[in-house]
């Protein structure tokens, strides 16, 4: 569905954030990406969603495709019509509108009768969020914030829904809650979720794949509960130790050179 193939960003003339970043969002799963600070997780989100411009970045190679077609290259609003949807870091929800009026306004593009089927749908999902409808967003806690977030992003009908660090700043009882939110998400709707996430754990515990980039690199990729497995994500992500030597998982390997140790994690 959602396919990053080779995809190298630069900003301005020197930093260069990503460098051949490959990898596929199917249809219907969830997919986590790891890392730590200036890792390139978000700069791979704005890659997604053509907001690079913004930020003085330019992709330098590779492609982003979405149902087989280019959308790197495209507005980000025709980005948002085709229905890849991103929540970003930090909720940046209208404070001053209400919670009804912050989701009406995830749905403008929506006709009114879909808009009521999807304000309709999120209030089962966040029942909190219809007791407080008519609340200021501003006066949310960070929790509910984080919801309404979500829930207005979930107006537009999302095929794939873009997470950027949902979990930041959240006590831990709410982290385990935003992931049963994910999972509830791809499984109720069936919509595609690309998690970009700190909090390993959680990630690897509602991701269906993983991948983990380093200092804007692809250093590893698989399914999330065998990585979650492996020695080098426990000790760099999850602060064990895991003693699965079977671990099946991609080692990337690009251009046929010889693979080096980075960060006790095999990187091409």
């Amino acid at each position: 569905m959602l396919s990053i193939k080779d995809v190298s960003v630069r900003y301005g003339r020197s930093v260069e954030a990503l460098r051949n970043v490959s990898f596929d969002v199917p249809e219907g799963e969830v997919v986590c990406v790891l890392g730590g600070n200036g890792a390139g997780k978000t700069t791979l989100l704005r890659a997604i969603s053509a907001t690079l411009k913004l930020h003085r970045g330019t992709i330098t190679s590779g492609e982003v495709e979405f149902d087989g077609q280019r959308i790197d290259r495209m507005d980000p609003a025709r980005i948002v019509e085709k229905q890849v949807i991103q929540v970003p870091e930090g909720r940046q929800v209208f404070g001053r509108m209400s919670v009804d009026e912050n989701l009406r306004a995830g749905g403008l593009t929506a006709s009114a009768k879909r808009r009521e089927i999807a304000r309709a749908r999120i209030y089962e999902l966040f029942p909190r969020l219809e007791e407080r409808s008519k609340q200021p967003a501003g006066l949310l806690s960070g929790g509910e914030q984080q919801m309404l977030a979500i829930g207005r992003a979930m107006m537009t009908e999302p095929k794939v829904l873009l997470l950027d660090e949902p979990s930041l700043g959240l006590a831990p009882q709410l982290i385990t809650r935003i992931g049963q939110i994910v999972t509830q998400i791809n499984q109720e709707f069936g919509t595609s979720i690309l998690l970009i996430e700190q909090n390993a754990s959680m990630a690897l515990r509602v991701s269906h794949k993983a991948v983990v980039l380093e200092v804007g690199e692809l250093a590893l990729q698989g399914n999330a509960a065998e990585l979650a497995e492996s020695e080098d994500v426990q000790a760099l992500y999850l602060g064990g130790h895991g003693g699965h030597d079977s671990l099946e998982h991609e080692r990337v390997d690009s251009q046929n050179r010889p693979p080096r140790r980075k960060l006790g994690v095999w990187a091409g």
